[in-house]
Order: C-alpha cells, then structure tokens, then sequence
C-alpha cells in the first residue's frame, strides 16, 4: 500500500505515474475501502481506466442485489456506475444513459475500460438488458467483469454462449468524461 499526503507530489507505483492534488489530505492509491483516487489527477484516460478495472477486482464475489449500487450487493449498472464514481466520474446509472453519453465502437476495436451491452433475459428483445466493463482483450475475445444473478465475475465472452448470443455493441466514454473533474 501506499500512502500520500500533503502537497503535490508525483510517485510511481507499479510503473504507473499518478499526481496528487496537493488539497488531498491523504490519498490511498492502493489500499482497500472506497478508492480515494478520487483526489488523483489523472491526466491519462487509459492509466485512468487501468485504475478503475484494478479497483473493480477487489469486487469479485460481491452478491447481485436489484437495484444494488454498493459493496452490500450490485446489480450491473449500479456496479459500472459505482466503479466510475469511486474516481470522481459521474455517469448515469441506467446503461441506455450510460451508451448515450458514449461513442459506439466496432466490436473488433473494443479494449479494456470500454463497456459492452447485451440484452437481456428476452433474446428477441434489441434493449439493452445489461451492462459490463471490458477488462482484457484476448485477440477476437475480451473479458469483462460484471454484476451477474450469480454476484460479481469476469467472464470471457468466447467461454460463454449466453452472452455471445446477447452481444448488442460496445461504447467508449468520451476524454472529457473521464477526465473532467
């Protein structure tokens, strides 16, 4: 774990560059509870999104609740909105919202901090039904990671035909989404 405090400081952690505001009493870049990288001054988007996928790990295992949008339980939009909030992102809580604010992307351009949409239970259906974060690209696959009935998982799409056959696109949230703070 690291700590920082007081002033404006830079440090490496794991190769990774992270500035610290210096109004940040202290900051806990790699320690548990809520991420207090919210006080981190990300100036870019991927090491940004590297963050949030690392922080989304420690999730692993957290129950599905409906309408969950905490570590007690997550449904799947709450735990993408959780994510990013954590980091001082504000997104909106539904994933039709979530895409809207988003450039669509061709599947074969979709990497890690990117969401992906499925439908839901109802495969004739063309709304959105679901939500989940990209966490790795394995050539034409990716994982994600996501609020499943069965809690929170990473699932690599290829392994899983329910989710291939549910595959609606793929979004990238806009620079100034990220990095707005």
């Amino acid at each position: 774990m690291i700590i920082v405090s007081c002033k404006t400081k830079s440090f490496i952690s794991e190769e990774v560059i992270y500035s610290v505001d210096d109004e940040a009493p202290v900051i806990d870049i790699n320690g548990s509870g809520r991420s207090s990288a919210n006080n981190a001054l990300f100036t870019d988007e991927q090491i940004l999104l590297d963050s949030v996928i690392n922080f989304s790990e420690k999730y692993i295992g957290t129950p599905y609740k409906y309408g969950g949008t905490t570590p007690g339980g997550f449904d799947c939009s709450g735990f993408v909105q959780y994510l990013f909030s954590s980091f001082g992102i504000a997104i909106p809580r539904m994933p039709t919202d979530m895409a809207a604010i988003s450039d669509k992307i061709d599947y074969k351009d979709i990497r890690p901090g990117d969401l992906v949409y499925f439908k839901g239970s109802n495969i004739n259906s063309q709304e959105i039904g679901h939500v989940a974060l990209v966490v790795e690209r394995n050539g034409d696959s990716y994982k994600m990671i996501h609020a499943t009935s069965k809690g929170v998982m990473i699932n690599d799409i290829e392994q899983y035909d329910y989710w291939k056959t549910r595959y609606l696109f793929a979004t990238r949230f806009k620079k100034e989404t990220l990095l707005k703070k």
